[in-house]
């Protein structure tokens, strides 16, 4: 096996032994581990209308950390109502030093009902859980992909630009040709810190949304990247499981999409300030390239009240912070810098997903602090 080579820094314990005849090969392929990494910055490019300028004529490949289960967002059940029918879909964020935002991986079931396909451009049932299956595992080692997953993004098409992003995707057609790839680099590297932001970063003094072309300011420079808006309350919508919500500062508003678990139908909404985690997104279809932007929530909510969309300390997921879950957090504690080291059944990124509450890949005694605060918590 022939060792990937890297542009990038990595850790020492970043994959490096993945053979290059791990994904299936294509007459067309090019030689991947000879073609330049693209960054997410690149490929996210927009002119002054919002509209993306990376040319879409020749595959890329890129790299990045998994922010999201796709089970979170779009429903992947086989024949689900709707034009596109199942969907799966996760964004990838830059990590590499000198690199900003993320893309949108996307797949649709039902690529025949657009007018300018034929039907047997559809996926049947059985096709699609084939296709959603390979993007879903490492090629090589099997490993179902994990949130805090370095990947490479290996994209034939690669992509079309859609609603305010450029998206590595089919471009909308089965055939084998058109297909992308998802290698694992690294499993468990840990999710990127969200970046903390208040919504003057991303709205002006009217609640207009922050249009920035060269993307150095505003929405599109965090666009398809985690983020942090902290201090924030409820205003108008429903809150229910993937149904959209506003938060407000009290003087701009930004739309929050849930996610599709069910504890926003479970639990009330919280009642006062809390801070939402969330995936900067720019999709709702009716904006145009300068508007639109969101904050989508990808992880379940668990009724703590303090935050949304991030660790909140229930390691049993049964709706309160009590002593069972402080025994998982002295097993998960390891210390500043280290990675978590729990019980053999225990996976690290559990750890992190429930008590990394500065979300620093750790779980240290900054943590702990936090944790004595919510562990009251009903």
């Amino acid at each position: 096996m022939k060792p990937r080579e890297l542009k990038y820094p990595c850790t020492a314990s970043l994959v490096l032994a993945i053979a290059t005849g791990a994904t299936a090969a294509h007459a067309a392929d090019p030689d991947w581990m000879s073609l330049p990494y693209t960054t997410h910055a690149a490929f996210q490019a927009v002119d002054s209308s919002g509209a993306g300028t990376f040319p879409l004529d020749a595959p890329v490949r890129m790299w990045g950390t998994v922010l999201n289960r796709s089970e979170a967002m779009l429903d992947g059940t086989p024949s689900t109502p709707g034009f596109l029918g199942a969907q799966w879909q996760i964004y990838v964020q830059a990590t590499e030093p000198g690199d900003f935002g993320g893309t949108a991986c996307y797949l649709g079931q039902l690529y025949g009902n657009f007018p300018f396909n034929p039907p047997e451009e559809s996926y049947s049932d059985a096709e699609w859980l084939a296709e959603v299956d390979r993007v879903t595992h490492d090629p090589d080692t099997l490993r179902l992909f994990q949130p805090g997953d370095a990947v490479e993004i290996r994209a034939r098409a690669p992509g079309l630009f859609f609603n305010g992003k450029t998206n590595i995707n089919e471009q909308h057609l089965k055939d084998p040709a058109f297909d992308f790839d998802v290698v694992l680099l690294e499993a468990d590297r840990g999710l990127p810190t969200p970046t903390p932001l208040t919504l003057a970063d991303l709205k002006d003094a009217n609640d207009d949304f922050i249009f920035d072309a060269s993307r150095a300011t505003g929405c599109e420079h965090y666009q398809a990247s985690l983020v942090r808006i902290n201090g924030v309350q409820l205003t108008t919508g429903t809150w229910s499981s993937n149904s959209t919500y506003a938060i407000t500062d009290g003087v701009r508003t930004f739309p929050i999409l849930l996610s599709r678990g069910a504890g926003f139908d479970t639990y009330a909404p919280p009642a006062g300030t809390f801070d939402v985690v969330a995936i900067l997104d720019q999709e709702d279809g009716v904006s145009g390239g300068v508007a639109g932007y969101r904050l989508w929530v990808t992880r379940d909510y668990d009724g703590n009240g303090w935050i949304v969309g991030g660790p909140s300390g229930d390691f049993d997921a049964d709706g309160d912070v009590d002593g069972g879950d402080y025994a998982h957090f002295a097993d998960c504690l390891a210390g500043p810098g280290a990675a978590p080291t729990p019980a053999p059944a225990v996976e690290i990124s559990a750890c992190r997903a429930a008590f990394d509450f500065d979300m620093d890949r750790d779980v240290d005694l900054d943590d702990y602090a936090t944790f004595q605060r919510v562990r009251t918590l009903p």
